[in-house]
């Protein structure tokens, strides 16, 4: 009986020593009660300070202060707010401290911030991202060893990446973002045998991609978007990878083949480099992908028409590059966007196809993505004509671009379209004679280009009533004739520029006018 009793007195003294409450029962311990008042001294405005934070009262109570319920000490710090703290001295007496989180903090003051977060032993999270960090020193000896989490994002380093940083064999998860960090990363070997997330975006490091980040196998987040990296992607042993953000850089090869073994793969995001080559149909192993961003690059070739098989897909990039073939590719049978089993319901929200060498007809399955709200053909090479099957079910439709395609619009007088878009750009469309009366159904309509579309007569006064919400109106290049009435831009008033082209029209009396302020914001194209 008496073992029992003790086994259970120590299976209650685990428990509770690994148990963290807001609020602990007792008195902080009076060392870390100093340190944490003497803050106090520390801040410009000692009133930016939560209000829980008062001298005499258990720190343990305190706003942002987590401690052990057990031996009463503070374990974790949380100030997320923008004050400047000048000094950090008063940081080791919290000896116990495991998760130190300080995003916002004006830190530009504690100089030697690193030195004193470097003797707090048991340190597992540290975030100190908005800080105004200006110097990150190397470390012959750091103190880091039980470090899970390093968030220094949005800091001003100017430096490259201390090699100590590379080291932490515990590290899971490690954001370097938009520090001004420079030159190259280190070659190499490195101790990130535990990292499962790495972001080191909006830097410039502007030179080759290490070859041993591609060999974290336990790596699934990287984002290193817009760092001018230049060469190629190297081979890679990252099969876990969930989200690959490579985007605007200076990469130059292929997609390499490895990327297309990651079933994991949920957003990949490789616009804005010198990618060359095809997409290969082995695409369609990434089963879990919701996201594939490929846009800006000099990617050719046929569309891979195994996409439609990507049942989570949403997000669809591919625009300018040197993409061909029939854009039907995309909706055959085998692609198969629109399968049955799913009930003619797809997932895709944006399809982005501009600048490419597309040809073909528009495929009237178009009309059955129910979920699709941005749509972009623009500068292809389509042809044919386009009907009201092609919108039967576009209800959530919000941005149709497709100006600058060989292609005829045919609906009928009294049309009503299911969506309600705010974008229209059909451009170079033959869409004439008659004015297209269903835009009379479009409340949220702001942006509209029929340029060139054929059309001929009077403008309708119901149409120009329409100006008073939409900031961008292009009817230029038409037959249009009569005169332009006042014209009142509402959005004027919220400081949005305003465009409207007139040009190449047969408009007759005198300009038209402006019935609120004409800034600099306003432009009126009238030839």
């Amino acid at each position: 009986m008496k073992v029992l009793a003790i086994t259970l007195w120590v299976i209650l003294f685990l428990i509770l020593k690994n148990t963290k409450f807001v609020v602990c029962v007792g008195i902080c311990r009076e060392n870390e009660q100093r340190a944490l008042e003497s803050l106090n001294k520390e801040v410009d405005e000692p009133s930016d300070l939560p209000s829980s934070w008062v001298v005499g009262k258990d720190c343990c109570e305190w706003e942002g202060v987590v401690c052990n319920n057990l031996t009463h000490h503070v374990i974790e710090l949380h100030i997320v707010r923008y004050i400047r703290i000048n000094s950090l001295e008063w940081l080791p007496s919290l000896l116990n401290l495991e998760n130190l989180e300080m995003d916002s903090v004006d830190l530009s003051k504690a100089t030697n911030w690193l030195q004193v977060i470097n003797m707090l032993p048991s340190l597992v999270d540290l975030s100190l991202s908005y800080c105004s960090l200006h110097h990150i020193q190397p470390l012959l000896h750091h103190n880091f060893s039980s470090l899970e989490t390093l968030h220094l994002s949005e800091n001003m380093f100017n430096s490259p990446v201390p090699k100590w940083i590379f080291n932490l064999a515990k590290l899971v998860s490690l954001d370097l973002s938009d520090c001004n960090f420079t030159g190259p990363f280190p070659e190499g070997p490195v101790n990130f045998t535990s990292l499962t997330t790495f972001k080191a975006s909006r830097n410039s490091f502007n030179y080759l991609l290490p070859r041993w980040l591609f060999d974290l196998s336990n790596l699934e987040y990287l984002d290193l978007h817009s760092n001018d990296i230049e060469g190629a992607i190297p081979s890679g042993n990252i099969t876990k990878l969930k989200d690959l953000d490579l985007s605007e850089n200076n990469l130059k090869s292929t997609i390499p083949n490895w990327l297309y073994q990651c079933k994991d793969l949920e957003v990949i995001s490789l616009s804005d480099n010198r990618l060359e080559g095809v997409v290969s149909s082995m695409i369609s192993n990434l089963s879990s992908i919701t996201r594939i961003a490929l846009s800006d690059n000099m990617l050719s070739g046929k569309l891979p028409n195994v996409i439609g098989k990507l049942r989570k897909l949403k997000y669809l990039y591919l625009s300018r590059n040197l993409l061909e073939g029939e854009i039907s590719e995309l909706f055959n049978d085998e692609s198969n966007f629109l399968s049955a089993e799913l009930g003619n319901r797809s997932s895709l929200n944006y399809l982005a196809l501009e600048n490419n060498k597309l040809t073909g007809t528009l495929p009237e399955s178009l009309g059955q993505l129910s979920m699709l709200e941005y749509f972009t053909i623009s500068n292809n090479r389509l042809e044919g004509v386009v009907t009201e099957s092609h919108f039967s079910k576009l209800t959530q439709l919000k941005f149709f671009y497709a100006s600058k395609n060989n292609l005829t619009l045919k609906v009928s007088e009294n049309w009503i379209p299911p969506f309600q878009a705010e974008h229209i750009k059909i451009r170079g469309w033959n869409i004439g004679p008659l004015f297209p009366v269903w835009f009379r159904t479009q409340k949220l309509i702001t942006d509209v280009d029929i340029s060139d579309g054929g059309i001929q007569g009077e403008v309708p006064t119901w149409f120009w009533n329409l100006t008073s919400q939409i900031r961008s109106l292009n009817l230029s290049h038409n037959q249009f004739v009569g005169e332009v009435p006042i014209i009142s831009p509402s959005s004027i008033e919220y400081g949005d520029p305003w465009l409207m082209y007139l040009g190449s029209n047969n408009f007759s009396g005198p300009l038209p006018q402006i019935s609120t302020i004409v800034t600099e914001l306003v432009h009126l194209g009238w030839e």
